[in-house]
């Protein structure tokens, strides 16, 4: 089997309702040469039964199962049994148009890229969400220009030799892993590109089901601590992984 120019790479856990979006999405890229990663936690639902149904539609699928229920562990799990020359690691909830893989092909071509990330677009229509969304692809190209680069775990490419070089992600950290990995990198001069274009599609089921005031203060304080004080690798909130925790609103949570 000929090695892919790109591996996605998707840690799960019970996102059986929000995982066929994404597979589906892959399923009709215009681009064809990478392969599927999917890094289980040992979900209670039918994630891996989901991932089985989508095998066919997919150019290479690899399952990788995890003992570990940490975000992180399970993206260096698929980190380092990729293949591909650039890593793209998604999250499990969020949605591409077809012509995504093509044109990050044509850019990785056209620029000698080691770390990028894209500006994001809501799950829906509300001008509120929107506005949102335009303020933190705004908020993310301040951080570059004061050299702070941030690049969120729903969407961060890298090349392999650039995870293999920073040793994948920190996986004692509770939350901030993804802006670590990017912090690291620039280090070790490695500076952060800001793809306008393709956008990814992000969901907003976590402002939906805790609300966007709570989570919104939950980011502006790990954003804080981490660029401040670093690393958080004590619990300040609670920011559990996995589907499952969206299904109901959880009113008795307190931000600490």
């Amino acid at each position: 089997m000929n090695k892919p120019y790109f591996s996605v790479i998707i840690p799960t856990l019970n996102e059986e309702k929000y995982l066929p979006i994404l597979l589906k999405a892959l399923s009709k890229q215009t681009y064809r040469d990478f392969e599927v990663i999917l890094v289980d936690g040992k979900s209670d639902d039918k994630t891996v039964e989901v991932l089985n149904k989508y095998k066919r539609k997919l150019p290479q699928v690899k399952l990788l199962i995890s003992d570990k229920r940490n975000v992180g562990y399970q993206r260096n799990m698929g980190g380092f049994k990729a293949k591909g020359k650039y890593l793209i690691f998604f999250d499990a909830d969020v949605n591409i148009y077809p012509t995504f893989m093509e044109e990050v092909h044509l850019v990785t071509l056209k620029k000698k890229i080691e770390l990028a990330t894209t500006w994001i677009e809501p799950d829906s229509e509300r001008i509120e969400d929107k506005i949102l969304l335009i303020m933190s692809n705004i908020g993310q190209e301040i951080l570059k220009v004061i050299n702070k680069q941030y690049a969120g775990g729903y969407n961060t490419i890298c090349t392999k030799k650039l995870f293999r070089e920073l040793k994948g992600y920190a996986i004692n950290h509770k939350v901030s892993e993804d802006h670590d990995f990017a912090i690291r990198a620039g280090k070790i001069n490695i500076k952060i590109e800001i793809l306008q274009e393709p956008k990814v599609i992000w969901s907003l089921r976590r402002f939906r089901s805790e609300g966007t005031l709570s989570i919104l203060r939950k980011i502006a304080f790990a954003l804080g601590h981490t660029i401040i004080k670093g690393p958080v690798t004590h619990e300040i909130f609670k920011y559990p992984m996995g589907g499952h925790v969206h299904e109901k609103r959880d009113k008795k949570e307190k931000y600490i």
